[in-house]
C-alpha cells in the first residue's frame, strides 16, 4: 500500500505537477504528463495522491464578475465582543453558512477576522451587514473598505520558494 506524500517531502515531480495544475486545472492528465515528462500512469498516480493528501483541494473556475453582472467586494474587518475559544468556533462555524462571504481569514493583532464579501450593491452589502450584526455572531465592532478594482488576486501559490527549503 502506498503512502499519502508528506507536504514535508513533496519532490521535483509533485512541484511540477502542482505547478501545472495551478496554472491550468482543466489540463488533461495526458498533457499534464507530457508537461512535467512522466508516463500518464506514474503522472495520474502521483495527482491522485495529492488529491487523497489534501494537498490538491479542489478546481475551481475563475469568474469575471465584471462580466457576471458586476459585483461589489467588500473587505470586511470584524472584532468580536468576546475572545473565548467557543465564541471564535462559534463565530467560524456560523460564518460559513453565508454564501456572501467569500473569504474569512482569522488575523492577529487589532482586528479578530477579515471577510471577502460578495455583493451585488452598497445597499445589498449594508442590508448583509446588518442581518449578520442580527444573526448573533458576537460581532462587536467591524470595518469596511470598498474594493475599487482588483489589482491582483486568485495568484498562484509560489511554489519554487517551497522546493527550495
Amino acid at each position: 500500500m502506498k503512502s499519502k506524500p508528506n507536504p514535508a517531502r513533496l519532490d521535483a515531480w509533485d512541484f511540477r505537477i502542482l505547478s501545472e495544475i495551478q496554472s491550468d486545472g482543466r489540463i488533461s492528465k495526458s498533457e499534464l504528463a507530457k508537461r512535467v515528462h512522466l508516463s500518464a500512469s506514474a503522472c495520474s498516480e502521483r495527482l491522485r495522491a495529492l488529491q487523497t493528501a489534501g494537498i490538491i483541494e479542489g478546481f475551481y473556475a475563475r469568474l469575471s464578475p465584471a462580466l457576471i453582472g458586476g459585483m461589489v467586494f467588500v473587505m470586511v474587518e470584524v472584532v468580536l465582543e468576546r475572545h473565548r475559544l467557543e465564541d471564535q468556533r462559534h463565530f467560524e462555524t456560523a460564518i460559513g453558512e453565508f454564501p456572501e462571504i467569500l473569504d474569512c481569514w482569522a488575523i492577529g493583532g487589532r482586528i479578530d477576522y477579515l471577510l471577502r464579501v460578495a455583493s451585488l450593491s452598497m445597499a445589498a452589502y449594508q442590508d448583509f451587514m446588518e442581518g449578520l450584526l442580527q444573526a448573533g455572531l458576537g460581532i462587536d465592532q467591524y470595518y469596511s473598505l470598498v474594493v475599487t478594482k482588483p489589482v491582483k488576486s486568485n495568484s498562484p501559490i509560489p511554489l519554487s520558494a517551497l522546493r527550495e527549503r
